[in-house]
């Protein structure tokens, strides 16, 4: 591809520059809001930051600056200014969102076909959706979780580009957008390659150039609520008071 991902995805939003209410970075979700009341979230990367620094030596100068410039820190080499940025980019198509028509509301399982022989493979761990998956032929990629359970294969993120190979369907989280290239490499012959998770940006065609076959995403009903239950600490299965969950998929031949 000529522009990566990342640039798409900022090239998108640089148009239609908003301004910025409030930016908060938590321990689970980072968020931006915009003066048009619209909100974007990221997860924050698992990682401790020195107290003493913080995360950005620009936190109080960050609101200052538009939604484009903020997506714009999706290219920083500082993990949480690329969660900011894509937060920012977020909360931009949130707004766009309510143009669409080409999605469907439900979670993304009902749109997937799970076949009795298919081997699946889930990068992160989903500790809501395993459940769906039992009896299934499942593998875990996660290196927090490697050995913590007997029922399912839970392997280390190194793993990857051996075992990809034969898997039928794949899912996996907006962390790894930087890597989906060599991802869909890995995973060549898969059926349904799966980006799923409410920071997903709720933009298909980027991701469908690279192979994506069905998106995952939400749309949020109630930014403020939502706002002030992700500063309270909130966790995904909460979303569901002020959030609806949605799904683009790819349609065969495209």
């Amino acid at each position: 591809m000529a522009d990566s991902l990342v640039d798409e995805l900022t090239g998108y939003v640089q148009s239609k520059p908003q301004k910025v209410e409030m930016i908060f970075v938590g321990k689970a979700f980072t968020l931006v809001k915009l003066i048009s009341g619209e909100v974007g979230l990221a997860l924050t990367p698992i990682k401790r930051f020195d107290s003493c620094i913080g995360a950005s030596r620009l936190a109080g100068e960050l609101t200052r600056r538009s939604s484009s410039q903020l997506a714009r820190l999706m290219k920083s080499r500082n993990s949480y200014m690329q969660s900011i940025g894509l937060a920012a980019v977020n909360a931009v198509l949130q707004g766009d969102l309510k143009e669409r028509k080409d999605f469907q509301e439900g979670d993304f399982l009902e749109f997937l076909e799970v076949r009795s022989e298919d081997k699946i493979a889930m990068i992160d761990y989903y500790t809501t959706k395993i459940s769906f998956f039992k009896g299934k032929q499942l593998t875990i990629f996660d290196n927090r979780y490697v050995g913590k359970r007997e029922d399912i294969p839970v392997l280390p993120m190194s793993m990857l580009q051996e075992k990809l190979s034969i898997a039928d369907i794949v899912m996996f989280p907006p962390t790894l957008l930087r890597k989906i290239d060599h991802l869909r490499k890995f995973a060549s012959k898969t059926r349904e390659f799966v980006l799923v998770h409410p920071t997903t940006p709720p933009l298909p065609e980027p991701f469908f150039k690279r192979g994506v076959t069905i998106l995952a995403s939400m749309m949020i009903l109630n930014p403020d609520s939502l706002t002030r239950y992700i500063m309270e600490g909130a966790g995904t299965t909460l979303f569901k008071k002020f959030c609806k969950k949605i799904v683009f998929k790819q349609k065969a031949g495209s």
